[in-house]
């Protein structure tokens, strides 16, 4: 048999072992998910999966950035980079809150990630790796520098502050939205308002 054969095969088991890893967090969230359970639906044995991840941490992690890149790809592929700083921001506000109403339970798996996964060290340094990577996910940089250079935009607003706070407020407000509704005095907040 060939390396190509092995190299195939190796990537598979990985790629099923993810496939595997992320259908039961999204179906139980990670914290009911052991090894065995994700062996048994990859069809794989635990040899193997200690083969492409030294801890279910790993699996985890992975999953996350898989989930963070789907819904970064779903958002840009609203955006319009001919229109206005403010419309292009009303676009992917408007995706957001898309993708959010279509994939709940990814939305609540970036919520138990973000408060109930206890981080070492290690995956630490692998989330500060993907987020400092240059990429699609700073797609909020680029709308907001267009927004103040076409000023639609206030000239005043520091870019890379404004969008820390654009992405934080939404990103909050959509996974709280997954869980429940947003109460308000008179009724309660939907996904379309």
């Amino acid at each position: 048999m060939s390396d190509t054969w092995h190299k195939n095969k190796k990537n598979k088991n990985r790629e099923d072992i993810i496939i595997a890893g992320r259908n039961l967090f999204l179906k139980n969230n990670f914290i009911n998910v052991n090894i065995k359970d994700i062996c048994n639906l990859a069809g794989v044995s635990r040899v193997t999966f200690y083969k492409h991840f030294k801890s279910i941490d790993e699996l985890i992690f992975e999953v996350q950035i898989d989930i963070l890149n789907n819904m970064t790809d779903f958002i840009i592929s609203r955006d319009d980079v001919k229109a206005s700083g403010i419309e292009r921001l009303k676009m992917v506000l408007n995706a957001w809150v898309d993708f959010a109403k279509e994939y709940k339970e990814q939305m609540k798996f970036i919520v138990l990630f973000d408060l109930y996964y206890d981080r070492n060290e290690k995956v630490n340094c692998m989330y500060e790796k993907f987020i400092g990577e240059e990429n699609d996910k700073d797609f909020l940089h680029s709308i907001v520098s267009k927004g103040i250079e076409d000023k639609t935009l206030r000239q005043d607003l520091d870019s890379t502050k404004t969008e820390y706070y654009i992405y934080q407020t939404i990103t909050g407000v959509v996974q709280r939205m997954s869980y429940t509704r947003l109460p308000i005095k008179y009724g309660v907040v939907s996904f379309e308002e």
